[in-house]
This record gives structure tokens, C-alpha cells and sequence, in this order.
């Protein structure tokens, strides 16, 4: 498989179509907010990898990285602090896809 370089806005595009296709979050929240929230869950994700050292070749710790993510999305976005387990959940699996289509992910 040819590995390509990550491209943010791409894997935003890329993860925001994955939650509009299984369109549980439609019903929730209005499109706006949905984008404001994938945008948060990325920057704190890369905030994770950098203050982990995933970034540079360290181990990412996905159930680190959830617990993280997790808490800082229910801070921020408290009036939907419910659907945060999910969204966070949802958003691994999203981007994981994005990152293996990519060729960029090292399963060691």
C-alpha cells in the first residue's frame, strides 16, 4: 500500500462524512455544531499525541488518548456531555479509517 501524507482538512472532510453517513449526531445537534465539534476533538487529539510523544514515534495509548478527549469535549461542549462517550468513541474509529487508508498507521 503507497503511504500518503495526513492532511488535516482532508481528514476533517473525511471524519465529518463518516458521522453524517451513520447520522446518529443529525439528531442531536444541528451541522454547525457537529463541525465545531470534530474540529475540538482533532485539536485535542493532536494536544494528546504532543503531549504523549506520540507525535514522534512514541506509543499512542488509545485508551489514554479516549479518557483525554473524552474529558476535555465534556468541558467544552457540557450541553451535550451525554453524547460525548460516543462522539469521542465514533471519532477514533473515523479517523483510524482515514489514518489506515492513508497507509499511516504502524500496527506494532
Amino acid at each position: 500500500m503507497e503511504t500518503k501524507e495526513y492532511n488535516k482538512q482532508e481528514a476533517k472532510a473525511y471524519i465529518l462524512n463518516c458521522f453524517r453517513e451513520q447520522g446518529d449526531f443529525a439528531e442531536i445537534t444541528d451541522e454547525k455544531t457537529l463541525d465545531e465539534m470534530v474540529t475540538a476533538v482533532m485539536a485535542h487529539d493532536a494536544a494528546f499525541m504532543k503531549s504523549s510523544g506520540a507525535d514522534e514515534g512514541e506509543v499512542y495509548d488509545d485508551d489514554a488518548a479516549y479518557d483525554y478527549m473524552h474529558e476535555k469535549m465534556s468541558e467544552q461542549f457540557a450541553d451535550h456531555k451525554m453524547y460525548m462517550l460516543r462522539l469521542v468513541e465514533d471519532y477514533m474509529d473515523y479517523n483510524e479509517r482515514y489514518l489506515e487508508s492513508l497507509g499511516l498507521i504502524d500496527w506494532e
